[in-house]
C-alpha cells in the first residue's frame, strides 16, 4: 500500500471560512477586515490557513485586483448557503418574528423623496426590525457583495442567484415653469428644438423615454442642452425658467399641484420604466425580508402620489 507524502487536510474552520467569505465578497483584504472588525493581517493569515486546509489556492492575483480561482468559486457558493442558513437559524432562535436589521438600497431620488415616507408604516408595524438606508445610482454591486440586503432599482438586472420582482411602473413628465412655456411658445415636441433643455447627460440620452415615444418625424433635435447630474437640480432649474426638464412624475407632484411647474405635454403618452425589488435568493427566506418584500409589493403609483 503506497503512502502519500501530502500533508493531511484539516477540517475547514468556521472563522477562516468567514474571513474567506468576506474577502470573496469584496475582493479586497482591507475591506474584508473592516467588515469583520479585525486587522488585515488577521484576515490574510486566516485565508492562508484555510487554503492549506482546503489543499488548493482560493484566490489568484491578475495584473489588477483579486479574483477567485475555480476552487474559490466552489467554496464561495458553499459559504453563501451555509452562512445564509445560519442567519435564518439565528433569526428563529431569537424568537422574534421578523426581527433584525435590513440594509435597504434605493435610487437617490425615489429613496429620498418617497421611500422613506412610504416605509414609515412598515417600521411602525415591525418594531423589531431596524432598517438602514443607502441611496445610490449604483446598487447591483453592493447587493452582490452583501453590503446591501435588498435594493429597489429602476434598472433591469438579470443575475444568477438574484431574485427580481416587479414593483410598479415609473411615469415621466416634461416639465417647465408656466412662464417659460408661455415665453417660448411650447405647444408641440418639435418646439423644444428652439429652447434650452435640462438633462442628466450632455448627449440628451436621459430624454430617451420621451424621444422614443414619438414618431421619428416628430422627434425634436436638441440644440441647447444644459447638463445637470441630479434630478433635484433639474427640477429647481426648471422652476427658475432655465429650461425644460424630463423627470419622474413622482418627483414633481407638489410642484405640479402648486403651479410652480407645469406638464408641458400632458396628453402625450411617454414610455415608462419598471421599478424592481432585488435580493439574493438565499436571503429571501428570512422572515424580516419576507415581511418587507410583502409590504413593498403593495406599492402602487397612486399610493406614491399621496406619500
Amino acid at each position: 500500500m503506497n503512502k502519500s507524502n501530502a500533508a493531511p487536510r484539516l477540517p475547514l474552520d468556521l472563522y477562516q471560512l468567514r474571513a474567506f467569505f468576506a474577502v470573496a465578497q469584496t475582493l479586497n483584504f482591507t475591506e474584508a477586515a473592516r467588515r469583520l472588525c479585525v486587522t488585515q493581517p488577521a484576515v490574510s493569515h486566516a485565508v492562508k490557513k484555510l487554503q492549506r486546509s482546503a489543499g488548493d489556492q482560493l484566490f489568484k492575483k491578475p495584473p489588477r485586483g483579486l479574483e477567485l480561482t475555480e476552487a474559490g468559486r466552489i467554496l464561495y457558493k458553499a459559504c453563501e448557503t451555509v452562512f445564509y442558513e445560519l442567519e435564518k437559524a439565528q433569526e428563529q432562535l431569537a424568537g422574534r418574528r421578523g426581527g433584525g436589521t435590513i440594509k435597504l438600497g434605493a435610487t437617490v431620488e425615489f429613496g429620498t423623496t418617497l421611500l422613506v415616507k412610504y416605509l414609515k408604516g412598515f417600521i411602525a408595524a415591525n418594531p423589531g426590525v431596524h432598517v438602514d438606508f443607502t441611496f445610490s445610482h449604483e446598487l447591483l454591486r453592493p447587493l452582490l457583495n452583501d453590503e446591501l440586503d435588498m435594493v429597489i432599482d429602476c434598472r433591469e438586472h438579470r443575475v444568477e442567484g438574484i431574485d427580481r420582482r416587479p414593483l410598479f411602473r415609473e411615469e415621466y413628465a416634461v416639465i417647465a415653469s408656466p412662464e417659460f412655456i408661455r415665453r417660448r411658445g411650447l405647444k408641440e415636441p418639435k418646439d423644444l428644438e428652439r429652447c434650452p433643455v435640462l438633462s442628466l447627460d450632455k448627449a440628451g440620452r436621459w430624454w430617451g423615454n420621451f424621444l422614443n415615444a414619438l414618431p421619428v418625424a416628430e422627434r425634436p433635435e436638441f440644440r441647447d442642452i444644459t447638463q445637470m447630474t441630479h434630478i433635484r437640480a433639474v427640477i429647481n432649474a426648471a422652476m427658475e425658467g432655465m429650461g425644460a426638464g424630463f423627470v419622474p412624475r413622482y418627483c414633481v407632484l407638489k410642484e405640479l399641484r402648486s403651479g410652480a411647474l407645469a406638464d408641458v405635454f400632458p396628453r402625450l403618452k411617454l414610455l415608462e420604466d419598471y421599478f424592481y425589488l432585488y435580493q439574493k435568493s438565499g436571503k429571501a427566506g428570512l422572515a424580516r425580508h419576507k415581511a418587507l418584500a410583502e409590504y413593498l409589493l403593495h406599492i402602487k403609483s397612486t399610493q406614491l402620489s399621496k406619500a
